[in-house]
């Protein structure tokens, strides 16, 4: 595997922009569209510090690979995956081929905000990602939790902020809820404020945002009950997250 991985990586090719040091394999998709993978990573890039107030130093390394078992061999676990972030290293592996393309704004937002903490709860951690992501397999976040809320299958916000409880929940229905609480979360109290409680040590609401959780989340779930769908957007959606 070490002389796999020595071949791989001595085969990249290497393309730096202003935030970004991309490696990627001479032959392979993201070679072709890299222009384009760069010009959407600055946005994200763009998007996430000037949302956060970070003032990031250094460049990100993105390894786009061909394929999940290429990415586990690049990265050094041999363990198939589709990306997420090294973000002690600043580093992003991600598969990048006609089916699968994970770039956007989510892994960026893990290692960008780690700069200013790495909450304890994964649900948080997600759900600033998830935030910037904005969408789950192109739908929104807000769409996804409505669906997910009609059909008796909304999960408790509070209870997800226990790690155990978040991930016996199937990601495609954790993520957007708490992407759109987020996005919620911002919205009713202002980005300084949560950018107060990210930082923080501890998970106190009241402290940092002046509302406890289980007020924001009835808030929350008023606004889901709200939401309006017609029926090609519920449709639409639908199609995606139960035929995947």
């Amino acid at each position: 595997m070490i002389d796999s991985k020595l071949g791989i990586m001595n085969n990249l090719e290497k393309l730096e922009s202003e935030h970004y040091i991309f490696y990627f394999e001479k032959d392979s998709l993201a070679n072709k569209d890299i222009e384009k993978i760069e010009k959407e990573q600055e946005n994200c890039y763009y998007e996430i510090t000037k949302t956060l107030k970070i003032d990031f130093k250094g460049k990100i390394t993105y390894y786009l690979c061909d394929n999940p078992e290429i990415l586990g061999i690049i990265y050094g676990d041999n363990e198939p995956c589709n990306g997420f972030a090294d973000i002690k290293n600043n580093a992003i592996y991600a598969v990048y081929n006609e089916n699968i393309k994970c770039i956007g704004a989510h892994e960026d937002a893990h290692v960008i905000s780690y700069l200013y903490n790495w909450p304890d709860s994964v649900a948080i951690r997600e759900g600033i990602a998830m935030y910037f992501d904005k969408t789950w397999w192109g739908i929104d976040n807000y769409v996804c939790t409505k669906i997910y809320y009609d059909r008796g299958e909304y999960h408790s916000i509070a209870q997800m902020i226990n790690d155990e409880i978040f991930y016996d929940i199937p990601c495609e229905i954790s993520y957007p809820i708490v992407g759109a609480f987020t996005d919620y979360v911002i919205s009713r109290c202002g980005i300084d404020k949560y950018i107060d409680f990210y930082k923080s040590k501890d998970i106190m609401w009241e402290k940092y945002l002046g509302i406890s959780i289980n007020e924001l989340e009835k808030g929350f779930v008023e606004k889901i009950q709200s939401l309006k769908l017609d029926n090609n957007t519920r449709k639409n959606a639908e199609n995606v997250l139960f035929k995947q």
